[in-house]
């Protein structure tokens, strides 16, 4: 009976524990730098986006990573990240040296953007440039989910002004998803229940 009970209350624990949402991946992978071979190969860096709660509440944390010997640029041919989320939008929680941007925003040959954060510290493509990574938060008066970034007019859902690893500058896109990542939290989790009930077929056997 009490083998029993130990199970049912796995279960019910598993069954209770809040859901922890993926991080939709985009890969920073179309190239569209100036000057010979442009910002060299990529992918030139990936933005993951996590959702956090739900209904009117809900928002996402945006995280650019860009790829090693990368910095973002101040150009003037782009921003630090632009995106498409329809209606009044807040971004809160902006790294240090990066603020909101126009809105709406052009990226040269990648077309207009309805959003945007700008790097206030980036001049030009000089080395002292920020690497990052940018992080903030996106909300909405009625929510906003990974859903939400749609594609702009030009098929892009990202754009990043950025210098690459061989000094060229120029903005790069992403044109879509690439994966969905389990957060570190629902791995443990898993392995969690699965521990326990290891644990449980353990004691039955004996």
């Amino acid at each position: 009976m009490n083998k029993i009970f130990g199970f049912g209350a796995l279960l019910v624990a598993l069954a209770v524990t809040p859901a922890v949402n993926a991080a939709t991946i985009y890969d920073l992978t179309v190239n569209g730098c100036s000057g010979t071979g442009g910002c060299g190969t990529g992918p030139f860096g990936t933005i993951s986006l996590t959702e956090n709660g739900s209904g009117t509440s809900a928002t996402v944390t945006v995280t650019l990573t860009l790829a090693a010997g990368e910095r973002f640029a101040g150009s003037g041919a782009g921003d630090a990240l632009e995106f498409n989320v329809a209606g009044p939008l807040t971004i809160t929680g902006i790294t240090s040296g990066f603020a909101i941007g126009p809105a709406p925003d052009t990226a040269s040959t990648f077309g207009t953007f309805l959003a945007s954060v700008t790097c206030t510290t980036c001049t030009g493509g000089q080395a002292g440039n920020p690497t990052g990574p940018l992080t903030f938060t996106v909300g909405s008066a009625t929510g906003v989910t990974a859903a939400s970034f749609i594609a702009n007019s030009d098929k892009y859902f990202f754009a990043s002004d950025i210098v690459g690893a061989n000094g060229n500058t120029g903005n790069v896109g992403a044109l879509g998803t690439t994966s969905s990542v389990p957060e570190p939290t629902t791995l443990s989790l898993l392995g969690a229940g699965l521990l326990g009930l290891g644990f449980i077929r353990r004691r039955t056997s004996k």
